[in-house]
């Protein structure tokens, strides 16, 4: 396979110093090893420079059709990142991604196995033996990114915050303030009335006389009722913001990038109700939620200040490890074994619980098309079985009427039923997998958030050995332990944050399927039972 053209889908940036390449949106690549792991390729530009890419950042170019120039050249011209030049949603392109073939990978064309999970994060560790997907085609999902709370780390320099080489000027309106509840837990102080953000109304929209099309979505905050509009690239650019902003708190993800039926009424819908579970969670978040570039995302509605306002946040300094310096806390020295310990303890609940959840989510989007595609197909079945039967009996001279009547109705009813389970896992499952997306990608962040913290004791660790051998000053010592502490204070804090959500969301998200479980079944004995009536005692 190796030799062969692909053409990049997405603008990717690589790590300096590393071995990833950057790739431009349009340019050709020529692909070298296809079989580099974790959905990775190496291969080179047409300038002649080499290196990693994305897999799923890239499209197979067919021998029969090549890629004009001139194509190529409009498309890396797309001009600023927000403009409305710019390429729709970042999902451009009409083929599938090119996806490597390896002896343990079969092309994606191929059918789905049993017992193989569809879940592309399920990973070899985690088999998922007890589901069967019908469903070959999927869309392209958790595509491989950098690490962007670790680059944000480097960038900022930790041991800069730690040593307080760096002292940022932190604006009032920044600040961020975290409290001791009664029971030792660490809290953020919510800052002014909650409120909500309603995603509403997904329209498609075109420019450039038809040649571009995008949807748009309208966003109406509670608290002013003042609609914006937003694209799927918008949202993609705040996300990116956030991660830079705030690399201890585990930012929720965005639903997954898909190539082809983006404009298909159920996807489109299914994608508002995605983004109503990201802007949700945001929302509920003490510090996200009063986060200025997220309130430019959810207010600005003049062009002017839009642009402005878009480049003031990518220009933002307070970011990463630098905002720790916003953090207002306690200056009683914590007990750092009992961090320790209770770090470790949280950190072991994380990752204990990400295979199960990823298994959990695989789970319910795997109940969903099974409703939609198996079960109504097998009521299908039975239906036309009760309804033959019926009509085979009509050819009898005796009088048996009622008795064929009723297995027509019977037909009937298993028929609903059918249809019953194709429309039931946009009320049941489909709202449970889209919950799970969001804490799935958080507790995926989690581990992050925890080795910055573990960092910092890491370098506490080694001043307090500097200063034993009076290499260091003592009062360096307790100032950096003051600011490894703000580290573990926020930690401690964004730990009872998703302690919360677990206890009142996941709850409520879970009495709610059960609540459409049991209406579900309920419909489907109404329909057995008018069945029912329909014979002769």
């Amino acid at each position: 396979m190796e030799g062969h053209q692909v053409r990049a889908l997405y603008d990717f940036t690589g790590e300096p110093e590393t071995a990833e390449l950057s790739i431009v949106a349009g340019e050709v690549l020529t692909v070298m090893r296809d079989n580099v792991g974790d959905g990775w390729c190496e291969g080179f530009n047409q300038s002649g420079k080499s290196g990693l890419f994305p897999a799923a950042y890239v499209q197979l170019i067919e021998a029969s059709a090549p890629v004009s120039s001139s194509m190529t050249a409009s498309q890396q011209s797309s001009g600023d990142y927000w403009d409305d030049d710019w390429d729709d949603d970042s999902e451009v392109g009409q083929t599938q991604a090119y996806v490597p073939v390896t002896q343990q990978q079969q092309p994606q064309q191929q059918p789905f196995h049993i017992g193989q999970s569809n879940n592309p994060d399920s990973g070899n560790s985690i088999p998922i033996h007890t589901i069967h997907s019908v469903i070959p085609e999927r869309p392209i999902s958790n595509v491989p990114k950098k690490n962007n709370k670790f680059s944000t780390l480097i960038k900022s320099g930790e041991d800069s915050f730690l040593l307080g080489v760096r002292v940022a000027n932190v604006p009032e309106n920044e600040k961020l303030f975290i409290e001791e509840t009664d029971d030792g837990r660490c809290a953020w102080v919510p800052t002014g009335e909650p409120y909500s953000c309603v995603v509403t109304s997904p329209k498609k929209e075109s420019k450039l006389k038809g040649l571009k099309s995008f949807i748009v979505y309208q966003l109406t905050p509670t608290f002013n009722n003042i609609q914006v509009s937003r694209r799927y690239k918008h949202f993609d650019w705040l996300h990116e913001r956030l991660e830079e902003k705030y690399c201890f708190i585990p930012i929720p993800p965005l639903p997954d990038k898909q190539i082809s039926g983006r404009y298909e009424e159920q996807f489109i819908e299914h994608r508002r109700t995605q983004l109503q579970e990201f802007v949700d969670y945001v929302c509920r978040h003490p510090v996200l939620s009063r986060s200025r570039v997220w309130d430019h995302f959810m207010t600005c509605t003049d062009e002017k200040r839009w642009k402005a306002g878009k480049r003031q946040a990518e220009k933002d300094e307070l970011l990463g490890v630098n905002y720790f310096n916003a953090i207002q806390c306690m200056d009683a020295p914590l007990d750092g074994i009992k961090v320790e310990i209770q770090t470790d303890a949280f950190s072991r609940f994380i990752n204990g619980l990400d295979p199960v959840v990823k298994n959990f989510m695989a789970m319910a989007v795997d109940q969903a098309k099974k409703h939609q595609v198996l079960y109504k197909r097998e009521f299908q079945k039975i239906s036309q079985s009760f309804a033959s039967l019926g009509h085979a009996l009509e050819g009898d001279d005796s009088n048996h009427r009622r008795l064929t009547h009723a297995l027509k109705a019977t037909g009937d009813a298993y028929n609903d039923i059918g249809r019953l389970y194709e429309e039931q896992p946009k009320f049941d499952w489909e709202p449970l997998a889209d919950k799970f997306h969001i804490y799935r990608g958080i507790i995926s962040n989690f581990p992050d958030v925890i080795s910055i913290h573990k960092s910092a004791v890491q370098k506490r660790k080694d001043c307090e050995r500097l200063v034993a051998e009076h290499k260091m000053e003592s009062q360096q010592l307790r100032d950096l332990s003051h600011r490894t502490d703000i580290i573990a204070r926020a930690l401690m804090a964004e730990e009872t944050h998703f302690q919360c959500e677990r206890d009142i969301h996941i709850n409520q998200a879970m009495k709610t399927h059960l609540q459409e479980q049991i209406s579900f079944y309920q419909k489907i004995v109404n329909k057995l039972q008018e069945a029912l009536n329909a014979y002769d005692d």
